[in-house]
């Protein structure tokens, strides 16, 4: 059998999910455990190390129901529906979660991750509608990146909060 077309890009997208993930673990013990953290630096570790996870799940998806037997169409149009739905319930959940982990407000960078991360996620689902062009890869490669690139961001732009005092 074939592999799926751009294959290596979605597992190479999956391994460097879970070296973030590792990573952010990491990061966590070197913060001397959970008891040390406040709700707020779990509720963001938290987030990072389910990044990484569900980027590279969603990294192996593709080429798993293509290895399936399904066609290609049928593959990218079930794998943005997959991907495309739960990123969007993610998406609308992570201000509620925030507010409920910090008394900080949601800063303006945040909203502008989950503003792009929701034009991205929309033009998943258009990609498993088949509307207004004809399913591809190219959206699910592009909504996969952004996953790992936005949480890229924000643990560079969030590591201080990790070694406050």
């Amino acid at each position: 059998m074939d592999d799926i077309p751009h294959a290596a890009y979605f597992y190479t997208m999956a391994t460097v999910a879970i070296t973030f993930a590792g990573f952010a673990s990491i990061l966590m013990a070197l913060r001397q455990g959970p008891a040390s953290m406040s709700r707020f630096h779990l509720w963001v570790t938290r987030s990072y190390i389910q990044a990484g996870l569900v980027t590279a799940m969603c990294a192996m998806l593709p080429p798993l129901l293509f290895a399936l037997g399904l066609s290609l169409d049928l593959t990218w149009r079930i794998a943005s529906a997959l991907i495309g739905f739960p990123a969007l319930a993610m998406l609308m959940a992570a201000p509620r979660q925030w507010r409920a982990a910090t008394d900080q407000p949601v800063q303006p960078r945040v909203w502008a991750q989950i503003g792009i991360g929701v034009v991205i996620n929309t033009a998943l689902i258009f990609n498993a509608a088949g509307w207004p062009w004809e399913p591809a890869a190219g959206p699910l490669m592009l909504a996969i990146s952004w996953n790992l690139f936005a949480f890229f961001i924000q643990f560079a732009e969030s590591v201080s909060f990790f070694f406050e005092t």
